[in-house]
């Protein structure tokens, strides 16, 4: 099955692989095959030409805007099995962006531990430095530019606790 992308009809289509094709044109005959290019982060985008003017667009995304149906008016596009490159449309369905992230902790793709956290202010040694650190929790807090509730919580386990139970361990060998 192929479709035309919406706003480009009879200049551009999709088939069901995600692949892009142009229509015939006056200078050239036949169809032709576009060749992707991969953003820096990983994902398929390919340049597309109406009236002169070329502008930039996320094949995934066209996928999703012209085959699959958005009642919902969710605002991504998620890739079913985590491969940003696969672009059929088996592999895309529209997705909020709490479910879009919570999709990629769920197969693997991100993490919310320790320093691959985003927010993280911290790596694994500076934790293991404060479990350690037997002084006045303000006084941690102003080294590290840290609050003394998230050393409070380092200190108790309530966060960076893959790290804590590790520190247990080696405290337990002792």
């Amino acid at each position: 099955m192929t479709k035309d992308i919406v706003g480009y009809e009879g200049l551009y289509f999709l088939n069901e692989l995600g692949e892009v094709f142009s229509y015939p044109k006056k200078t050239r005959k036949g169809i032709r095959k576009l060749l992707p290019n991969k953003t820096n982060c990983g994902y398929f985008h390919i340049d597309l030409c109406k009236d002169g003017k070329i502008k930039k667009f996320l094949i995934h995304r066209l996928m999703a805007l012209t085959f699959l149906k958005n009642d919902e008016n969710k605002t991504q596009v998620n890739h079913i099995n985590g491969i940003k490159t696969d672009n059929s449309l088996i592999n895309l369905e529209w997705v909020t962006r709490s479910e879009n992230q919570k999709h990629s902790i769920l197969i693997g793709l991100r993490t919310t531990k320790g320093e691959k956290n985003s927010q993280s202010k911290l790596n694994e040694s500076q934790v293991l430095l404060i479990l350690n650190d037997k002084r006045m929790y303000k006084e941690i807090s102003n080294d590290f530019g840290i609050s003394i509730p998230t050393i409070s919580d380092i200190k108790r386990g309530y966060s960076w606790t893959h790290i804590t139970k590790l520190n247990n361990v080696k405290i337990n060998k002792l």
